[in-house]
């Protein structure tokens, strides 16, 4: 909803000079300054309970007649009052302009994380679109191989323009029961085609792919980590999808945990990468240029398993204080890139 606040002693300021978007408007309190002399109608806003400061409050500015000054008396007087506001000047910005699809609910084990869907909305303009994962799984038991992984990602690809979806995350592991293959071809096509897309319905993880592919274009890899080496100062991470177009070979096989389905196993080029992990409130990042020094492929972990560089900063950062256990392996060095934009949005 939107409240305009204005003064007769600024006649020439009484006509909003700037439209809204109306579908941002449904969902959020704003409200219009347009004028000085307007913090007692805010307050009467309050006493008519036609503004909740549970609830964050968007102050647009006019650009003249004191519409400044007021939206500054009126942010502090939210802050006293334990509420959370935010001055924009630019009106174009209050759209949910991106829009990430959660396919089924996040999977059972991500039990540390979660996500501030105010803060998405206030600091990345971004909403979150539940799907039920019947979405995909109404297509039934299909081909267990090939056939059935390209019918996975034809249906999921489908729910993202349905949706108009710039990324999605699927809680893959739901597949594996019911149409008895799995979700790593389809996602590794979708960061192919630039939308980014993540396992287990991670949305920290799906996030930070979104970041990376609009700092770097490239998505990156989501992996687990799995080994610490601490003599060699190095660190083993592996999953069973990632972007082909991210590797200088690659086969099919099957999936880790379930033997089924169809999985990618990989080999990346060696030399420069990102690690990096967005936490789900963007109060916090991990970020570090590393090297990715070597592939292999041993029968217990995910199907593409890289080794890269972990000084001991690194290694004490997973031992002690790691957010959550996905991250993403970002080709090249972009560590600067990623602070700047994470300093951008605290």
């Amino acid at each position: 909803m939107i409240h305009i606040l204005s003064s007769s002693l600024h006649q020439e300021a009484l006509k909003m000079p700037f439209d809204i978007d109306a579908q941002f408007a449904n969902k959020h309190q704003i409200v219009a300054v347009l004028t000085g002399g307007t913090e007692n109608q805010f307050v009467e806003l309050l006493s008519r309970h036609a503004v909740d400061l549970r609830e964050p409050v968007y102050l647009v500015v006019s650009g003249q007649s004191n519409s400044l000054a007021a939206s500054l008396e009126i942010l502090t007087y939210i802050r006293q009052h334990g509420g959370r506001g935010i001055i924009v000047d630019d009106p174009s910005q209050l759209d949910c302009s991106i829009r990430l699809g959660v396919v089924g609910e996040p999977s059972d084990w991500l039990i540390a994380s979660g996500v501030d869907e105010t803060r998405l909305r206030e600091r990345l303009h971004t909403e979150l679109v539940r799907i039920p994962i019947e979405a995909i799984t109404r297509l039934g038991v299909v081909d267990g191989g090939l056939k059935g992984a390209e019918q996975i990602y034809h249906r999921l690809k489908e729910v993202v323009d349905e949706n108009r979806l710039d990324g999605v995350t699927l809680r893959c592991f739901d597949l594996l029961t019911t149409v008895r293959n799995t979700g790593c071809i389809a996602l590794s096509r979708l960061n192919d085609e630039g939308i980014p897309a993540a396992c287990e319905g991670d949305i920290p993880a799906l996030l930070t792919m979104l970041m990376a592919q609009r700092l770097t274009g490239c998505a990156g890899f989501q992996v687990n980590p799995a080994r610490i080496d601490d003599e060699k100062e190095e660190m083993l991470f592996a999953h069973c999808t990632l972007p082909l177009k991210m590797t200088k070979r690659h086969e099919l096989t099957t999936h880790f945990e379930s033997g089924i389905g169809v999985a990618i196993h990989g080999e990346l080029p060696e030399g420069n990468y990102t690690i990096v992990k967005i936490r789900g409130d963007l109060q916090e990042a991990y970020i570090r240029d590393i090297q990715l020094l070597r592939n292999q492929y041993a029968p217990n972990l995910c199907r593409t398993q890289v080794w890269v560089s972990a000084d001991a900063g690194m290694r004490n950062y997973f031992r002690t204080r790691p957010i959550g256990n996905h991250h993403v392996l970002v080709p090249g060095h972009h560590e600067k890139a990623f602070r700047q934009w994470q300093e951008s949005i605290v």
